[in-house]
């Protein structure tokens, strides 16, 4: 039996039916690209810190815990900013923000350029950048995602969040070249070119907010728990410390990985080709379970990665020095960004899409105060030991940590908003918003 349904309820009800159907609007990979592209240029911003540590550092007479000091005010920040992003996602659009983030990243790194005193690292780099990076950033990424699919959500936002990986793969190296050819300072110029002549106009142009509907006006969506109710449910508190651990986890090869090969005499560029080849099998890995994470249950997928998030550090660990640690870099890439798509995959399946901006960056958050404790962390033990080793302990006991706390999230059955039981059964990737992992 058939029942009428209103125009307007119609066109909502069809978007849906046609997502899950696997007809998403050809549209929607336009805008997965342009994301992918923008994050590229706009990670720059946080690997590039890695890459001039040393030289900095010997430059100025500065040590690497008081370096890092910057990284950890620059991630409080991005923390306290994240869920403002969110909300200003939900209510202003994905585009507008992220087009004034891209600008304030831009116009930020060209004074850091010109630093020649502590408290200038800590201004640029630990303030205006980081209200820059909170923009372009994997949360609204997830929220703008989540308006185009339903049906392959998993490919998609690793597709779009696949930009860090990109930044890695082209940046890195490309930064440590110009570094050696020119100067740190100049690295810091380019990308800001990039930013404001490339990123910048590129989403200004071709990212739309949502698909279009009939008439002027784009629908809303109507389902979705409040961060109120998602906070309070563990499965909230479980992801929250997987993104604990990926960030802390992150925090070494993006920080102190570059300057911990040169101290065990690998040279500037055998390194970021190290770092190379983490991005290079990090997009492989994001693309191939972010497919994995629309067929098989998607907490399973991510208690995996954050497996081989711990066996990759334990890799560099026991490895020597030299062409072997090419090996670290291909089990840590598998998993370096697929994190955050198949974390912003299970809370969109769980929470729903209408406050899913908020919910995504109030759990981001915590990936960012990961990633400043563990770069700072890092500086404090090298400065009191004389090297990194306890900080990969660190890093391999978190990762097999998260592992075993995020497969326990499926014994916590999703609920509607306010405690309602959600309209769909739990697993699949191609089920509605609100269904469960």
């Amino acid at each position: 039996m058939t029942h009428a349904v209103p125009p307007k309820r119609r066109l909502i009800r069809n978007t849906v039916e046609t997502a899950e159907g696997g007809a998403v609007p050809p549209y929607a990979w336009v805008v997965v690209v342009v994301l992918a592209i923008t994050l590229t240029i706009a990670s720059g911003a946080r690997f590039l810190f890695g890459v001039v540590l040393k030289p900095v550092s010997e430059e100025f007479g500065w040590n690497r815990a008081q370096l890092t000091g910057a990284v950890l005010l620059a991630m409080v920040v991005l923390s306290l900013c994240q869920p403002i992003v969110g909300i200003l996602v939900d209510r202003v659009g994905p585009r507008k923000i992220l087009v004034g983030g891209l600008a304030l990243l831009g116009v930020s790194l060209v004074p850091f350029s010109y630093v020649t005193n502590l408290w200038q690292v800590y201004l640029l780099y630990g303030l205006l950048m980081s209200f820059g990076l909170a923009a372009a950033s994997p949360v609204l990424a997830t929220s703008l995602v989540g308006r185009w699919f339903t049906h392959g959500r998993g490919l998609a936002m690793s597709v779009a969040t696949s930009g860090s990986a990109f930044g890695q793969l082209l940046i890195v190296p490309l930064a440590a070249w110009i570094m050696l050819m020119s100067s740190w300072q100049t690295t810091y110029r380019v990308l800001a070119a990039a930013l404001i002549l490339v990123a910048l106009p590129l989403s200004a142009i071709f990212l739309r907010d949502a698909p279009p509907s009939e008439g002027a006006k784009t629908p809303k969506p109507e389902d979705g728990l409040t961060l109120r109710d998602a906070i309070a449910r563990p499965p909230f508190w479980i992801l929250a410390f997987g993104f604990v651990v990926c960030g802390w986890t992150m925090a070494f090869p993006n920080t102190h990985f570059l300057a911990y090969a040169d101290d065990m005499g690998m040279s500037v560029l055998h390194a970021a080709n190290t770092v190379s080849v983490t991005a290079v099998f990090s997009i492989l890995g994001s693309v191939l379970l972010g497919v994995a994470a629309d067929r098989y249950a998607r907490t399973g997928v991510l208690a995996l990665t954050y497996a081989l998030r711990g066996a990759a550090f334990l890799l560099l660990l026991i490895l020597p020095a030299g062409n072997l640690l090419y090996v670290y870099g291909l089990i840590l890439g598998i998993s370096w960004t697929a994190t955050t798509p198949l974390t912003a995959a299970i809370a969109a399946d769980r929470y729903g899409p209408k406050h899913l901006g908020v919910i995504f960056g109030s759990m981001f958050t915590f990936m960012n105060l990961g990633f400043g404790v563990g770069s700072v962390l890092g500086g404090i033990i090298f400065e009191s030991t004389g090297g990194y080793t306890i900080a990969l302990v660190l890093n391999v006991a978190l990762g097999i940590a998260a592992a075993v706390t995020v497969a326990l999230v499926p014994h916590f059955a999703a609920e509607g908003a306010r405690g309602r039981p959600p309209r769909a059964a739990p697993e699949k990737g191609s089920l509605p918003a609100h269904a469960a992992d």
